[in-house]
């Protein structure tokens, strides 16, 4: 059983509602913002490889084959917001769920995935929309085995 599920999709909502994170974009942009993250330096997880899921898929999702990750966007969630909760599978490891390492994880994305474009940095705004709607709903999150983002990332892209 994946133990905190439904309370961080919760507090995903409460942090992100409204935001341009929840903006649905072209599948492109999207997997090339994942691609980005995964091209950094930084990034301490296995390689991703960003597919389209079925058409009839309701969810996004991130699942290992072999020694990679590959995160399939549903059509209805091509999403920042969605591209770092499936990246943060990748980075906590697919098993690790929804547990506080996931939660880890989840922040050290948002925080890497929301910098990319350096004319449109957040620096640390959605990471602590996160962060305080996890303890909100009562969330811990872990220690992280990999190394902390740095705080300068990357060259321009368009979000």
């Amino acid at each position: 059983m994946d133990c905190g599920r439904a309370e961080v999709y919760a507090a995903e909502a409460a942090a992100f509602e409204g935001t341009d994170l929840e903006t649905i974009r072209p599948f492109d942009e999207v997997a090339d913002a994942i691609e980005r993250v995964v091209s950094l330096p930084w990034w301490p997880g296995a390689d991703v490889r960003v597919t389209r899921a079925r058409r009839d898929a309701r969810s996004s999702s991130a699942r290992s084959e072999g020694d990679r990750a590959v995160i399939r966007l549903a059509s209805d969630q091509t999403t920042m917001a969605t591209a770092a909760h499936e990246l943060a599978h990748a980075l906590a490891g697919p098993a690790a769920g929804h547990a506080p390492v996931f939660l880890a994880a989840y922040l050290d994305v948002i925080a890497v995935i929301t910098n990319l474009d350096v004319s449109d940095r957040r620096r640390h705004l959605h990471v602590e929309q996160l962060r305080r709607a996890l303890e909100d709903a009562g969330l811990t999150v872990g220690a992280r085995p990999w190394p902390a983002p740095p705080d300068s990332i990357g060259a321009p892209i368009a979000l």
